[in-house]
């Protein structure tokens, strides 16, 4: 049984970020000029890389946490089972 869960926000975290790209896409559509592209290159490129990485990150963790959570569990068990 794993103590911790960072699978679950990590995948709340890709998805939030999917609906941002999806609801970019369709107000794109609409709104397309100098200021649109300004605020995508500002705002909306750099979230999104800094969302990726974290995410990376977190992946990363999750697996020591629970290299880490086995390897105490292994201990706490009598020798011999």
């Amino acid at each position: 049984m794993a103590l911790t869960d960072l699978s679950t926000p990590a995948a709340r975290l890709h998805s939030a970020l999917e609906t941002l790209q999806v609801a970019w896409a369709t107000v794109s559509e609409h709104w397309n000029d100098a200021n649109s592209r300004s605020f995508e290159e500002e705002y909306l490129y750099p979230l999104a890389m800094t969302v990726k990485i974290a995410l990376d990150a977190v992946g990363r963790m999750d697996e020591t946490v629970h290299h880490a959570e086995k390897a105490c569990l292994d201990e706490q068990r009598p020798q011999g089972f």
